[in-house]
């Protein structure tokens, strides 16, 4: 029996091994956005935490650090507010995978289903097949054992 060739496998295997690479990016890209609102966070949090410290000191030295702090204070919210748009930009760009990979993923199980029909067709080809052989083997049998004489037989065969 001649082993089932679908013709569009290799496309297939080229699908899913995008697929795969897509993958992998989009967890790249989750890991980054990630490590951005992370470092975001910790920004805020060490700002915050600055603030309150100096809250908490003395009169003389708590002026001059709030002096000091009020002066960053701006330029560290610059520095957030740039975390945050690079934040949304890998936002897009995780997003914009999400969409091709749902694309591909869409792409492959269609190429899998018509695979499967192709692959339920042939085999529906090779029973019908086997079953001609089959029933020819069997009337050629019948055929034999009502003819008679094995002589006659014997002389069939040779």
């Amino acid at each position: 029996m001649k082993r089932f060739a679908w013709p569009l496998q290799r496309y297939l295997d080229v699908v899913r091994r995008r697929e795969d690479a897509l993958k992998a990016r989009l967890t790249a890209a989750a890991s980054a956005v990630a490590a951005a609102r992370l470092a975001i966070r910790r920004r805020k949090d060490a700002l915050a935490e600055t603030l309150r410290r100096i809250a908490e000191l003395a009169e003389p030295r708590r002026l001059a650090d709030q002096q000091v702090a009020v002066g960053c204070e701006p330029a560290e919210r610059r520095a957030i507010e740039a975390m945050a748009a690079e934040l949304a930009e890998l936002e897009a760009k995780r997003k914009q995978l999400l969409a091709e990979l749902r694309d591909m993923r869409t792409r492959r199980e269609m190429l899998e289903k018509l695979r499967d029909q192709a692959r339920g067709e042939y085999l529906r080809e090779v029973e019908i097949e086997e079953r001609k052989d089959h029933d020819q083997t069997s009337q050629i049998a019948f055929a034999r054992s009502s003819a008679g004489p094995t002589e006659t037989r014997r002389s069939m065969t040779a």
